[in-house]
């Protein structure tokens, strides 16, 4: 008779703990259509409640929300890399997690394919393309040349051992390297002001900046990263070698920036300086 009942007892065990985990909640997984917007979007940092640091988003729409633009952060496709100007449409699966984390979202999506990938608005005949050869060639957005951000940290020294600091910089306080070191903007009109919604947008708002180099007359277009501008992209390691080891102490370098919208066009001027201690 126990014979019987032990196999009885654990089929029923099994039976038991089979409804259990069929009564858990479960991801759900679906493979959808999400068109993505030529032109990022504006988003804030959760903590960022005066607005200082608009970051660039993604703006998406899908059939989970139907005709409604949102933002997503730039990362939040997995394996989808987003270029400014361009109209995308992909096939992503998107899962609603079961459990998520207290701090995230409960939707995550991951590239399948790219369906449709084309420049928006449609490329300009070369007449009117904007061709920088000089300063005076940077066409302004309208209202602008405007004081829109301030930077944070706009000089930058290296010392007798050949480290990068911020300029005034004590024993003990950061030494900067190159891969990290950077510019960063600081929106600066303030919400109570009537030019807060006017220059809190995408088109007033800074993606590239055009590099002014005391050394050249070059001009280059440089792409910034979160409202960030990294030292690398500027300024070379042969030139900060150069900086450490031949320049004499005090000599600097004075770099001007022309901030300016994804189409291109200019909205302020502002500048910073790297030199030898």
């Amino acid at each position: 008779m126990n014979k019987l009942i032990i196999p009885f007892l654990f089929m029923a065990c099994l039976f038991v703990t089979s409804c259990i985990n069929d009564d858990e909640p479960k991801d759900k997984i679906k493979d959808i259509v999400m068109s993505v917007s030529e032109e990022p979007g504006i988003m804030y940092d959760l903590f960022d409640d005066e607005g200082k640091y608009p970051i660039a988003c993604l703006r998406v729409m899908d059939e989970d929300f139907p005709g409604e633009w949102r933002n997503l952060s730039m990362s939040a496709i997995e394996g989808f890399n987003y270029e400014p100007g361009h109209m995308y449409t992909l096939k992503v699966r998107r899962t609603i997690l079961a459990n998520p984390p207290a701090d995230a979202s409960s939707y995550t999506y991951r590239l399948l394919a790219v369906l449709e990938d084309r420049i928006w608005p449609e490329e300009p005949k070369d007449d009117n393309k904007i061709i920088v050869n000089r300063e005076e060639d940077i066409p302004y957005e309208d209202r602008c040349p405007y004081h829109i951000y301030d930077l944070y940290k706009d000089a930058f020294v290296i010392d007798s051992n050949g480290k990068m600091h911020y300029a005034g910089y004590k024993d003990g306080d950061i030494i900067l390297d190159m891969s990290f070191a950077a510019i960063q903007l600081e929106f600066v009109i303030e919400k109570s002001s009537p030019d807060f919604l006017e220059f809190n947008r995408v088109g007033k708002m800074a993606y590239y900046a055009y590099v002014l180099s005391p050394l050249t007359d070059k001009i280059e277009k440089v792409w910034l990263t979160r409202g960030t501008l990294y030292l690398k992209d500027i300024i070379s390691q042969d030139l900060y070698n150069k900086i450490a080891t031949q320049y004499e102490s005090g000599k600097t370098l004075e770099y001007g920036l022309v901030l300016a919208n994804i189409h291109g066009y200019g909205l302020q001027k502002v500048k910073f300086t790297i030199g030898k201690e």
